[in-house]
């Protein structure tokens, strides 16, 4: 027994969650084994498991679907007016060249054009004004500046060029961002994941079902149970990245390795084979 326990002593703390998450008998022999500090470095490194395709898939693209966000601006740039105005231009080495004041499309609260004047823009929920060299779109109380890079033909796409030219000027704020506001919505699911597994495997305790014997045990679990879904999602995520396909691998593998804990060990200590358990 005290070989044991030196043998155990000596195992470090990650090591010890690693060698677990693909054996369903060291996950259930390893439950108590982990401290609360220790379940909150581990559920950080989960969810920033889930994070990480986030900022690949984002400084790879060229591009930015700006309808949901700003959809009157986004609705200017691809006007057929923007397109006529933009194709008669004279534009290379990346500006305008002979740029004059110019309304290219107006409502009551929008607004586009060259060298927009403060009185064509007074009043305007939304704005797209050109300069030569740079331009600025004014929406959503927040006003972006950005310089024009010809990844797209302004003279076939100009919705194309504008977009993907405000994108690329400002994909470093979109990025921490996107980073910002998905991570709460893993961070929220993964807490559901955890505390709801956790939760039943604790409430089994008091019909002896399982030799479970507090809540942290259960949080444990739940977390080794959760290591091959998340691994897996990432992956999955550097590969096709898409939030929801990401958090829905990571719910269905958590399922089924709960599944095989279950039938290897009956979420019992008689069943496990503690030999060479970390």
């Amino acid at each position: 027994m005290q070989m044991t326990a030196k043998k155990e002593g000596t195992v470090a703390f990650p090591v010890r969650f690693f060698g677990s998450l693909f054996s369903p008998r060291r996950m259930f022999a390893n439950r108590a084994k982990f401290n609360w500090l220790q379940i909150i470095v581990l559920f950080l490194f989960l969810t920033a498991v889930m994070l990480i395709p986030i900022p690949f898939y984002y400084n790879q693209q060229t591009s930015y679907n700006l309808k949901p966000f700003m959809p009157a601006v986004d609705q200017m740039a691809a006007s057929a007016e923007m397109q006529t105005a933009l194709k008669d231009a004279d534009f290379s080495n990346q500006q305008f060249h002979h740029v004059k004041r110019q309304v290219i499309t107006k409502t009551a609260n929008n607004v586009a054009g060259f060298n927009l004047s403060a009185a064509d823009m007074a009043g305007r929920e939304n704005v797209l004004n050109l300069h030569a060299k740079s331009f600025e779109v004014r929406s959503v109380g927040s006003t972006f500046d950005a310089k024009y890079v010809p990844l797209i033909s302004q003279k076939t796409d100009a919705h194309g060029f504008l977009v993907s030219s405000w994108y690329q000027s400002n994909k470093v704020m979109i990025g921490l961002f996107m980073l910002m506001t998905l991570g709460l919505i893993i961070v929220g699911v993964n807490l559901i994941l955890v505390n709801g597994a956790a939760f039943f495997l604790f409430l089994s305790r008091h019909n002896k079902i399982t030799h479970i014997r507090n809540y942290r045990e259960a949080v444990n679990l739940a977390l080794m149970m959760m290591g091959i879904g998340s691994l897996l999602a990432m992956v999955i995520g550097l590969i096709h990245f898409d939030v929801t396909i990401e958090l829905t691998i990571q719910s269905l593998t958590l399922a089924f390795v709960v599944l095989w804990v279950y039938l290897k060990t009956k979420f019992k200590d008689p069943e496990v084979d503690e030999t060479g358990v970390f």
